[in-house]
């Protein structure tokens, strides 16, 4: 690794394990694999990601954090389809959109003397200010299963497995099930990783519909 490497990697040690965990732990974060979560609700969670880029050409490293809500039910019965353990939130949003600038936002930092502390302070405010209320107002089922089928805060290859899991969830079979097939039926002339891995979930999908009728 040459000196600048490890410098970098040392600036991502000391700004997230000294300094933002312990930040956020007062927000009542706690970290779990590489993502931060806090209870919501019940069945729901908050959920933030910290996307770091280390290979920027000015030097310095940017921190990019994404906020989302996780529902734990979906989450765990998509997991329990797929049988592969996951930590994903079931909506997300790079923090910068939901500031009053609407756009994407990193916090740069750089080598010492830069101030690495009053920067990870002005990133977990952020943090504070927008994200969390937006997890609290996306605690509901319902509205949850409105973005994903409306595509917001997703993107159409994740929202076609968690649609189906979020009607079941809603007592919506025939909805689910017609959706998984509808699907299906789109990526019948596909053999690409998606529809292999998607025709793989609905197999096993639509199994768990008809022992649950």
């Amino acid at each position: 690794m040459t000196q600048a490497k490890k410098l970098l990697a040392e600036i991502i040690s000391i700004v997230e394990s000294k300094i933002v965990e312990s930040k956020l732990k007062r927000l009542g974060f706690r970290k779990t694999k590489s993502i931060y979560v806090c209870p919501l609700a019940e069945d729901a969670c908050g959920w933030l990601g910290l996307s770091t880029a280390t290979h920027r050409s000015d030097g310095r490293v940017g921190i990019n954090p994404v906020v989302g809500v996780r529902h734990e039910r979906i989450e765990k019965m998509l997991e329990d389809l797929l049988r592969e353990s996951r930590a994903s939130a079931t909506i997300s949003i790079p923090l910068g959109y939901l500031t009053p600038d609407r756009r994407f936002l990193e916090w740069l930092f750089e080598p010492p003397p830069f101030d690495c502390r009053s920067e990870c302070e002005r990133m977990v405010q952020t943090v504070e200010l927008y994200g969390i209320p937006f997890m609290k107002s996306k605690t509901r089922l319902e509205d949850l299963l409105q973005d994903l089928e409306q595509l917001r805060f997703t993107v159409r290859e994740k929202a076609v497995y968690r649609v189906p899991i979020a009607y079941l969830l809603s007592g919506k079979t025939e909805m689910a099930e017609a959706t998984v097939k509808k699907q299906l039926a789109e990526l019948e002339p596909h053999n690409d990783l998606f529809a292999q891995a998607y025709k793989r979930f609905a197999s096993s999908f639509l199994q768990r519909v008809s022992l649950s009728t």
